[in-house]
């Protein structure tokens, strides 16, 4: 009960409009902010956590979030007049809509992705999913940057654990074909 009397005393000696975003204490009266912030303080556990935990708890719920890991290049695909986003994460690359709301199109996982060849010349990236070919190239970074993510995402899908040592060779082969 100590901790709930310690949180009494900083919601009502603390603006409660300093605790909460500026359109949340719009919407509310101040002593509405606090019984809500007190309600949401209660709902946590009753032990103690170091920072350590709490930094790991964060880091664990921050994960969890959608995009997460996702890095965004603008590309075009060559049998689309506009450009689009390609999203390249962790176990997937999606083709995204630009324009508002932007719809993701098409999601291709790592494991039906069968090849990729990069055009260096004309800076291309070709990747081949199930029967289909898929050729863009990238406007927002060097096509080696994005050759890279996708080489690397796909070492880390065939890699089958990750206590094994890291086979080099075939990493500089999937990741480094521009050498």
């Amino acid at each position: 009960m100590d901790i709930l009397k310690k949180m009494e005393a900083v919601v009502s000696t603390q603006s409660t409009g300093d605790l909460v975003s500026a359109r949340v204490s719009r919407k509310y009266r101040p002593e509405q902010l606090a019984n809500l912030i007190m309600d949401a303080h209660n709902m946590l556990p009753r032990r103690e956590f170091t920072a350590t935990e709490l930094r790991l708890n964060y880091i664990l719920k921050w994960e969890r979030l959608m995009d997460f890991g996702m890095t965004y290049f603008i590309v075009k695909f060559d049998k689309s007049k506009k450009e689009e986003l390609l999203s390249v994460g962790r176990t997937s690359m999606s083709r995204i809509d630009l324009s508002p709301p932007h719809d993701i199109l098409k999601t291709w996982h790592w494991t039906s992705v069968q090849g990729w060849h990069v055009n260096w010349e004309v800076e291309k990236l070709t990747f081949e999913v199930d029967s289909d070919s898929f050729t863009f190239s990238c406007n927002s970074a060097y096509i080696k940057v994005v050759h890279e993510y996708i080489g690397g995402y796909i070492f880390l899908t065939i890699r089958k654990e990750s206590d094994t040592e890291l086979d080099k060779e075939m990493f500089y082969k999937l990741t480094g074909g521009w050498q």
